[in-house]
């Protein structure tokens, strides 16, 4: 860990811890309900919704950082509320952001049962094979499913997870990774075809989106945290990091913010909290597991820690939060919803770790 005395000063870990308090306690008592589509439906979130699956990965990572067992318990309650099942989609990739609090919750607690639907639903994919790019066809799906897979290799022994994953994981990212600029497409409608009928933003530029990119960086973290050391692309996933890291860091705001289109930040100039999170994870991560040059990329990350404190209300609602998306859109002080929250938890983890 790095020594407390050699950070900027807006590192301190009694401040992060209480806004991990802030944040968590604030969206478990305040779950979001729904939230409009475009077309002006209004879409209700269900509890193994990947808006909620998120939210209790930094719900886990609260009771990680504090040590409180009401934040154990709230996910416990939660994945009970659940019945420990998956979504309704087979082989949906959103519909298994629940598992990896299941399974982080069975690491705790070792209760088969919290396993079972996550490896009903894992062994449903394994012995129906199809390629990434038509399983985890959007760069999101990443974050989403992928950690589970991992976990479930770690904590079963059985390396048949961990090796379909990886294998789903790198002929995704064949699809999705522009080489041109080494940042990840949303899904196939913004890859250039030849014949311009790709989605492009107003300046012409090709769309890479902000938290679309802030995924995939927060998902190899995740994903390393459950790998062997001695797995044999290890290293793969490690170098993809550091490219993207050295793609992303480029990209940020005077402010500290990324915004919700990379390539064409004026388009949608207001702060973006969830894609500043999931980079800042990255980060944090990136330095804490001596991934990242510290010097290279602190000060990244200590412009980006000012500017999601500054997200965080008075009585701790995570705002600038860009709503359920697909692409870049605009982003307001009072947008509010579960995963944003769940995206700075995980960030507040590992600044909390990096001062501590």
């Amino acid at each position: 860990m790095t020594e407390q005395k050699t950070l900027p000063a807006v590192f301190d870990h009694a401040e992060a811890v209480k806004l991990i308090r802030m944040v968590c306690d604030w969206q478990l008592e305040n779950p979001t309900k729904s939230w409009i589509r475009r077309s002006g439906a209004t879409y209700y979130i269900k509890g193994t919704d990947w808006e909620r699956g998120v939210m209790y990965t930094g719900v886990m990572a609260a009771w990680r950082a504090t040590d409180d067992s009401k934040y154990l318990n709230s996910a416990i309650k939660w994945a009970k509320a659940n019945q420990w099942k998956v979504g309704p989609e087979d082989r949906f990739a959103d519909d298994h952001t629940c598992c990896q609090t299941y399974l982080e919750l069975y690491q705790a607690m070792k209760e088969d049962f919290m396993m079972e639907s996550s490896i009903e639903a894992f062994d449903l994919m394994l012995n129906d094979p199809k390629p990434g790019r038509e399983d985890w066809w959007w760069c999101d799906s990443l974050f989403m499913a992928p950690p589970a897979f991992a976990m479930l290799t770690e904590m079963t022994g059985e390396p048949k997870y961990l090796d379909a994953m990886n294998t789903l994981w790198w002929d995704s990212v064949e699809h999705l990774l522009d080489p041109e600029t080494d940042l990840f497409y949303r899904d196939k409608r913004y890859i250039p075809d030849g014949q311009g009928g790709e989605l492009r933003e107003e300046n012409g530029a090709k769309v890479f989106w902000g938290r679309g990119n802030g995924w995939v960086v927060s998902a190899i973290c995740r994903v390393l945290d459950h790998m062997p050391e001695d797995h044999a692309d290890r290293q793969k996933y490690i170098d993809l990091f550091v490219k993207l890291c050295e793609a992303v860091v480029k990209l940020q705001g005077d402010d500290g913010f990324w915004r919700a289109s990379m390539l064409d930040p004026e388009s949608f100039p207001s702060p973006e909290s969830s894609a500043t999170s999931l980079f800042a994870h990255g980060m944090a991560w990136g330095i804490n597991n001596g991934i990242l040059d510290r010097d290279a990329y602190m000060p990244a990350l200590e412009k980006a820690w000012a500017a999601l404190k500054t997200c965080v209300h008075d009585d701790g609602m995570m705002g600038w939060i860009q709503l359920p998306a697909f692409n870049p859109r605009e982003t307001k002080k009072e947008h509010n919803i579960d995963y944003g929250a769940g995206a700075f938890l995980l960030a507040a983890e590992e600044v909390a770790k990096l001062c501590a």
